[in-house]
């Protein structure tokens, strides 16, 4: 019979092993926000299926895509220094787990597109709070 077991103790290794590609790799696909940044309403109608056509809305929405741009970078340089990666971790898991929040508890879940991208972030936020913690 064939077992498969993983402790906690592999599984802290196989993401301390890797934490470098998995900043840069989870972080550049945060990055992809910039697109929220150069052109909001089409990437909001494409995630929620409207758009703001206000002009504090689209501003609104365009620092938020800059924001979220900014963390994505932020675990990127966080790879390759390891001093910052902590706490990059800790504000892009706050982040992470507001959108995940900020979706699932509300009727925005029913937009697939943006429970994928909830999903998603909500996945990375756990992989980081486990790495955080030493398991």
């Amino acid at each position: 019979m064939l077992q498969c077991k993983i402790d906690s103790k592999s599984m802290a290794t196989m993401i301390g092993a890797h934490i470098e590609l998995i900043l840069i790799v989870t972080g550049a696909l945060t990055a992809i926000a910039l697109l929220q940044f150069i052109a909001p309403a089409s990437v909001l109608r494409m995630i929620y299926g409207e758009a703001p056509t206000d002009e504090v809305g689209l501003a609104v929405a365009r620092h938020w895509g800059l924001l979220t741009f900014l963390v994505g970078a932020l675990l990127v340089y966080a790879a390759f220094h390891p001093s910052v990666r902590g706490p990059a971790m800790v504000i892009a898991v706050i982040e992470k787990a507001a959108l995940g929040l900020g979706v699932f508890g509300t009727s925005l879940r029913m937009h697939p597109a943006a429970a994928a991208i909830a999903v998603g972030d909500s996945l990375i936020a756990l992989i980081y709070v486990l790495y955080l913690a030493g398991f």
